[in-house]
């Protein structure tokens, strides 16, 4: 044993003494206690010694240098989070899902690295002799990103009845973890640090500190402070979505381009948009409620109008399907998970006699509001329940508000038709809170809140009911409120030539995403755009006309799509001035 770390080594002895299971036997022992292991052995499954291979493989250090200064923090860390999963009921949430998550956020990091020159605008002598530096700092940074989950999100017990904090040391004997509920999900980025000495030891602080910056950067990294974090930051956070895709079953091919502004980022910034300029809060028909504890948010509408937001800035990267963007923004804590360890929450929201069961997004006010910007707590109440009693004595909304104004009593849910009052949300977010603009529905009974947002998806489900009809009411709509960009580089519509260039098959994908959660049905939805027969034929009686786009770099690319006149899409009278780079490569249409 000489040579081992000193409490790897009592570890060992512990062991030994106690003769309990090989690391790599995932049996608990009896009545779900588990025993602390080494570093050494929670690392010694095939799958970490791959995950360490690529680790070693990916930077240029000695052997003594990468022992000392990366593998041994490696075991430390292996060591403090043993076999803790990553997360209760998400990514990695699995005994040892923490150490897993750990490692592959160093290997993607490593990945990422490679893309860089590091320090960044340094001469080539700086970054050679510094460089090595940087991918151990990115390796520190992946590793401590998360770390204080094992802290601040679980409760350990050991066998003798006492809770154990991992600042007091290593996991002394058998233990159990339970998931604290109710917990911060913002907290364990600013507790992170209170772990950072017991994984990177004294010898790799003191070599961070040799480059002040470098040490910033990793401290902003591990803190949450991602504004400050820079290029160390933006690593840590899409190889962290990178380590989550891959637990998820999702994509991990774009991990080897350049880090961009993180998809987290954007999402907190669309939600601040949506909840603070385009839907109402605290009123009776509401897509929003604002509680003592968080912010309520109706589904799937303010879900749907914050990925609209999104595609229509040009954001890469947004899930497709629904369920995957709240996992998305549960991965990143921007929800709080419901007591089963879901995204979406049933409440019951009351205010006066007025009554709506719902399903909704539970949200940290923070994330939109700082100080004095909070806006008042809703004088009513929204209260979780359990699926089985939505509709149970359940009073639909819409027809408790037309009830009211026609001076009779609330319908109860036996003699009414009861419709769930999702559906009058939506109604509501989709016309801005003007019933009178409403289309009619044809109201079906409902008690499952989720129903009657599928139903309405269904009405507009691409494919089946959808027209072209419906799709040009949309453009139109987008266009004139700038959902729908033009004239910029990731726009869905250009004018040229005096007409309008709708960019086909972005433009009817792009639809198809918002009015059902995906893509499918969108060849349909164009289909019956071109039957309406607004559109320009080329000059060989074809549909399709192209175009050349040509950047300020001088670099050219093409687009196609439909030539539709201007006053078909926009407002009569409506001045648009031509895209200066672009030009109509098949000539002038035929009339």
């Amino acid at each position: 044993m000489h040579g081992l770390h000193p409490e790897e080594r009592k570890l060992r002895i512990l062991n030994i003494l106690r003769g309990r299971r090989s690391a790599t036997d995932s049996v608990q022992d009896d009545a779900g206690w588990e025993s602390p292991r080494t570093g050494a052995e929670l690392l010694a499954t095939p799958y970490r010694q791959q995950l360490l291979r690529a680790i070693q493989e990916s930077t240029s250090l000695t052997a003594p240098v990468f022992e000392a200064y990366v593998k041994e923090p490696l075991k430390r860390y292996a060591e403090h989070v043993q076999l803790l999963p990553a997360s209760e009921s998400h990514h990695h949430s699995y005994p040892g899902g923490m150490l897993d998550h750990g490692l592959e956020t160093c290997v993607f990091g490593l990945r990422l690295r490679r893309q860089h020159l590091l320090p960044p605008k340094e001469t080539p002598e700086k970054q050679s002799s510094a460089g090595e530096l940087w991918s151990v700092a990115v390796i520190y940074a992946c590793l401590l990103h998360d770390i204080a989950k094992v802290i601040v999100d679980v409760d350990i017990y050991l066998r003798s009845g006492r809770r154990w904090c991992l600042w007091e040391g290593i996991i002394p004997d058998q233990y159990r973890v339970r998931y604290i509920k109710g917990r911060d999900y913002f907290l364990h980025a600013a507790a992170n640090p209170l772990l950072c000495k017991e994984v990177i030891g004294n010898a790799g602080l003191e070599w961070l500190r040799s480059q002040p910056e470098l040490f910033g950067l990793v401290m902003y990294a591990i803190s949450g402070h991602t504004e400050r974090s820079g290029v160390v930051g933006e690593i840590v956070s899409q190889a962290d979505r990178a380590s989550v895709a891959k637990s998820l079953g999702g994509k991990v091919s774009n991990i080897d381009k350049a880090p961009r502004e993180s998809l987290q980022s954007k999402l907190k910034g669309a939600i601040r948009h949506i909840v603070t300029e385009k839907i109402r809060l605290n009123e009776k028909g509401a897509q929003g409620f604002v509680t003592p504890e968080a912010l309520w948010l109706v589904t799937p509408l303010v879900p749907r109008e914050i990925k609209s937001y999104l595609l229509s800035h040009g954001i890469e990267g947004v899930p497709s399907n629904e369920s995957r963007l709240y996992d998305e923004m549960q991965s990143h804590g921007l929800i709080i998970e419901n007591p089963e360890g879901r995204s979406v929450w049933k409440c019951r929201v009351e205010m006066g006699e007025w009554r709506a069961d719902l399903s909704m997004l539970k949200v940290h006010k923070s994330l939109v509001w700082s100080g004095d910007e909070e806006p008042e707590v809703f004088s009513g109440s929204v209260e979780a329940i359990d699926v089985g009693e939505i509709g149970e004595g359940g009073q639909p909304a819409r027809q408790h508000r037309k009830d009211q104004e026609k001076g009779e009593k609330p319908a109860t849910a036996e003699t009414s038709e009861s419709q769930d009052d999702l559906e009058s949300s939506i109604l509501d977010i989709a016309t801005g809170g003007d019933e009178k603009a409403a289309p009619d529905m044809e109201r079906q009974p409902s008690r499952n809140p989720d129903e009657g947002a599928e139903k309405l998806a269904g009405q507009a489900s691409p494919g089946q009911s959808s027209s072209g009809e419906e799709f040009l009411a949309w453009l139109r709509g987008g266009l004139k409120t700038h959902k729908v960009l033009m004239n910029d580089s990731k726009a869905l519509v250009h004018a040229v030539d005096g007409m309008l260039m709708v960019v086909s098959p972005r433009v009817f994908k792009r639809y198809c995403q918002e009015v059902s959660g995906e893509e499918k049905g969108w060849k349909e939805v164009q289909d019956s755009f071109q039957k309406l027969k607004l559109h320009k034929k080329n000059k060989d009686g074809g549909s399709f006309h192209k175009v050349k786009v040509v950047g300020p770099n001088k670099k050219s690319s093409t687009l196609s799509g439909y030539l539709v006149g201007k006053d078909d899409l926009m407002e009569e009278g409506k001045e648009v001035f031509d895209n200066p780079f672009i030009d109509l490569i098949d000539g002038k249409p035929e009339e």
